[in-house]
């Protein structure tokens, strides 16, 4: 059973290399419905949605790619991929508090990563509200909260105080 799981994951994959997302998102959909128990299988139906849904217009709800992230990492808990994955999704949908939330449990899984996960969230964080507000981006006081806390996570990926950074700067 096992080696059948691997076989059809090894095409999923294929797909994906070939950039044919929608095919792989297929085929990762019926291999959840066939193994619902198996956390891979729900991380790559999350990441080719999103893909497909991104890159190819695909018609594939954020409802649907969130609760196949979700379904991973409730199989593997502290899958530090899988969290950055979904981190990443929720940024790029604009739920940045799950964003942030996500980065922070990663960090935790792999304390190695940690200032990479902090980093990588505050960068993109800061990137996707400027392209989604730039227009009231332009205006310190309506950036600052925004600013704020990405400054707040690359301090933090930098192991460096607020009061260290002022006296730095």
């Amino acid at each position: 059973m096992a080696d059948d799981i691997s076989k059809k994951l090894s095409a999923g994959m294929k797909a994906m290399d070939e950039g044919d997302f929608k095919k792989a998102y297929s085929s990762f959909k019926k291999i959840c419905q066939e193994n619902p128990d198996n956390a891979e299988c729900w991380y790559y139906k999350a990441e080719c949605g999103n893909y497909a849904s991104g890159m190819e217009g695909a018609k594939i709800k954020d409802d649907e790619i969130l609760e196949a992230y979700n379904k991973a990492l409730d199989l593997d808990p502290e899958n530090c991929d899988y969290a950055e994955s979904y981190g990443m999704f929720c940024i790029s949908i604009g739920k940045y508090a799950e964003a942030e939330s996500a980065f922070c449990e990663a960090a935790e899984y792999d304390e190695s990563r940690a200032a990479s996960l902090y980093s990588e969230f505050a960068v993109e964080y800061y990137n996707h509200v400027m392209a989604t507000y730039a227009d009231i981006m332009e205006d310190p006081k309506a950036r600052a909260p925004y600013a704020k806390k990405a400054l707040e996570y690359m301090l933090k990926a930098l192991e460096i105080s607020a009061d260290e950074a002022k006296s730095l700067l």
